[in-house]
């Protein structure tokens, strides 16, 4: 589907997380200044009536066992599926076995689509102090699966690195280069600004084997249209700031503590055991 039918097509989904301002807001915060209140379709807490705990859920519940390789097509962008009404708010996952951006298993229960940016202080803090959590507790059991959209937002500098970050995904090292990068720019306040030579170094500690073609793509314009399209749609869908994240079909803004991300996975994770909401199929 073209980005201009996307614009058109989204604006049913924009109106499904409006919803979520509606409703209620989760964990609002000082690093989501300036971006809009995290919101959800179902904003309830963790103590919500008839809940199941992360216990009983799992147990109710079949994990993932088809995890990703890290292997895939580098110009991947988009959601997975039409985008033509409420109904189809789970079809921003992409579920697509040749993914490169994705870790966890593609038939995971539930799915986190992060819209991220490599210059933005607060994804960092996210990635550094969050997301290693809540891999070891729900990717690598199977019950959550984590997909990247670049929303590069954070002028030239940000551009450059996704970039990058799709010249390793092109030698199957995407996340391994994620990691190294938001690993250098734990300690430091503001915009990182890397250049070329830092990314270098982020790919060779990521493994990537082929420097030499990595450069290439990195400086280079093959990913220029891809990113800009990829920019496109994640506004298209009502993504205004960094780190955003659906979670199943929660909304959440921000690098939230993880005590948000656990409480919404929660809450997705018992609407998948109640048959409140049905596992898409893996997209081809």
């Amino acid at each position: 589907m073209s980005p201009l039918v996307w614009v058109l097509v989204a604006v049913v989904v924009v109106l499904a997380l409006v919803v979520g301002y509606l409703l209620g807001t989760r964990g609002s915060s000082e690093e989501a200044a300036g971006q809009a209140p995290a919101q959800a379709a179902a904003t309830s807490s963790t103590a919500a009536s008839g809940q199941l705990s992360l216990e009983e859920v799992t147990a109710k519940l079949t994990p993932g066992k088809n995890f990703a390789d890290g292997k895939g097509d580098p110009q991947l962008w988009g959601p997975g599926g039409e985008l033509n009404s409420n109904e189809d708010i789970l079809n921003v996952h992409r579920r697509n076995p040749t993914d490169p951006f994705a870790i966890g298993a593609v038939d995971a229960p539930v799915v986190i689509s992060e819209f991220s940016d490599f210059e933005c202080p607060f994804c960092s803090r996210y990635a550094n102090q969050t997301e290693p959590g809540l891999i070891s507790k729900y990717v690598d059991s199977g019950l959550v699966r984590i997909e990247w959209n670049d929303f590069p937002v954070n002028g030239p500098h940000a551009v450059e690195a996704a970039k990058a970050g799709r010249a390793a995904a092109a030698q199957g090292k995407f996340y391994e280069f994620k990691e190294a990068l938001y690993t250098a720019s734990r300690d430091i306040n503001g915009h990182p600004e890397f250049g070329i030579e830092d990314f270098v170094r982020f790919a060779t500690e990521a493994g990537v084997a082929d420097i030499d073609a990595f450069r290439a793509a990195a400086t280079g314009d093959t990913y220029d249209s891809i990113l800009d399209e990829a920019r496109s749609y994640a506004s298209s869908i009502g993504i205004t700031g960094t780190p955003s994240f659906l979670v199943g079909d929660a909304f959440v803004s921000g690098a939230q503590p993880s005590e948000v991300f656990e409480s919404t996975i929660l809450e997705q994770l018992n609407k998948v055991a109640s048959g409140e909401v049905t596992v898409p199929a893996p997209h081809a």
